[in-house]
């Protein structure tokens, strides 16, 4: 085994960490839009008022599920290289979709408040 051997084996072994982290973070996440989509229009419907809010976070849940299947599918091929580049990929749609959350949240607090 040479050197470069030795660095590719680390990093698939940093990649399959990173994707374990992004699966059991994307679940997570999953379920918490699922419950304030719930949230939402259970208040919505009491208070008669119109949001933008559940249709984001419908679409924040199926981003989250997405980032699921990709890790599972970084998780299972056998390719380094298309290991690393879902790794990118489930990076920037967790990042999307994180951010996307937090935007959602500011505009639920503003709209209660």
């Amino acid at each position: 085994m040479d050197l470069h051997d030795s660095i590719s084996a680390d990093d698939d072994a940093r990649h399959e960490r990173l994707l374990e982290r992004l699966l059991t973070a994307a679940t997570s996440m999953t379920g918490i839009c699922v419950g304030l989509l719930g949230a939402v229009n259970a208040f919505a419907r009491s208070r008669n008022i119109e949001t933008l809010a559940d249709d984001v976070l419908a679409m924040n849940a199926l981003m989250f599920l997405i980032c699921c299947y990709l890790v599972v599918w970084g998780l299972r091929t056998g390719s380094r290289r298309t290991t690393a580049r879902l790794l990118r990929a489930v990076e920037t749609l967790f990042l999307a979709s994180m951010t996307l959350l937090v935007a959602i949240g500011f505009f639920v607090v503003y709209s209660v408040l």
